[in-house]
C-alpha cells in the first residue's frame, strides 16, 4: 500500500546499523523510495510492519531475538501487502527455497549492486505473483536442478538427521516416529535421489546443496 505521495515505503531489517546506513543513503538518493522505519531484529520488524505498513521489507536473514524465519509469516499477516526481499550474506539453495517457501517475494545476496537492489525492489513492489534472485550462478543451476522438491518435509529432516551420521534408531527416537518408518522414509529417499546407500545419499545431498554444512552445525535442526 502507497502512502499518497506515490513513494515505496521500506522497512529495513539488519543488526548491522553500519550495513542499515548505506542502505538508508541508497534509498534517499533514489525517486520514490522512502525508508520508514529500521529494525535489528525480527520481533521488532513485526512491530513496525504491523505500525507502517510498508510496501516492501528488506530482511536479513540471522539477527538476534529472531531472524528471518521467524519473522516472515509474521510480517506478512500483520501487514497484508507487503512484500519481503531477503538480503543476505548466504547464498545456499536450501535457504532460498525455505525463504521463499515462507513466503518471501525475492531473495538477493549482499554482493549485488545497488542497481540491483533498487531494481528488486521496485519489481516486487509492482508486480504481482513475481519472485526475485539475484544469487550465484551455482545457486540458480542447484535451485533449478534440484531434487529437493520431490521429498517431503519429514523426508529432509530425516536426510539432514542421515547426514548427521545418526542411526536409524537414533532418527527414530529423535523424530519420535518408529524405526520402521524411518527405513520407509529412507527408501523413498534413496529412490528419489537416485542413490542406493547412506553414504551416497548424505554425499549427494552435501553437494546438490539440499543440505549444507550450516544446516549441520545448528543444532536442533
Amino acid at each position: 500500500m502507497k502512502k499518497r505521495d506515490g513513494h515505496i515505503k521500506v522497512l529495513l531489517v539488519d543488526d548491522h546499523a553500519l550495513f542499515r546506513e548505506g542502505v538508508v543513503e541508497i534509498f534517499a538518493v533514489e525517486d520514490g523510495m522512502r525508508v520508514v522505519g529500521e529494525a535489528e531484529n525480527g520481533v521488532d520488524a513485526i512491530a513496525l510492519a504491523q505500525r507502517e505498513k510498508p510496501d516492501v521489507v528488506l530482511l536479513d536473514v540471522e539477527m538476534p531475538v529472531m531472524g528471518a524465519e521467524g519473522a516472515i509469516e509474521e510480517i506478512l499477516r500483520v501487514s497484508l501487502s507487503s512484500k519481503v526481499l531477503v538480503l543476505t550474506m548466504y547464498d545456499e539453495p536450501r535457504l532460498v527455497r525455505k525463504l521463499l517457501r515462507l513466503g518471501a517475494h525475492a531473495y538477493i545476496v549482499k554482493n549485488a549492486t545497488r542497481e540491483e537492489l533498487v531494481a528488486a525492489v521496485r519489481t516486487v513492489h509492482r508486480v504481482e505473483d513475481r519472485v526475485v534472485l539475484s544469487v550465484s550462478r551455482t545457486t540458480a543451476d542447484r535451485l533449478e536442478g534440484s531434487d529437493r522438491g520431490t521429498l517431503s518435509g519429514r523426508e529432509l529432516e530425516v536426510l539432514l538427521l542421515t547426514v548427521r551420521a545418526m542411526s536409524n534408531s537414533q532418527i527414530a527416537a529423535y523424530l519420535h516416529i518408529s524405526e520402521g518408518t524411518v527405513k520407509r522414509h529412507l527408501t523413498n529417499i534413496y529412490a528419489k535421489l537416485g542413490v542406493s546407500s547412506r553414504a551416497d545419499a548424505a554425499k549427494k545431498a552435501l553437494t546438490s546443496g539440499l543440505i549444507t554444512f550450516r544446516d549441520l552445525s545448528e543444532p536442533g535442526r
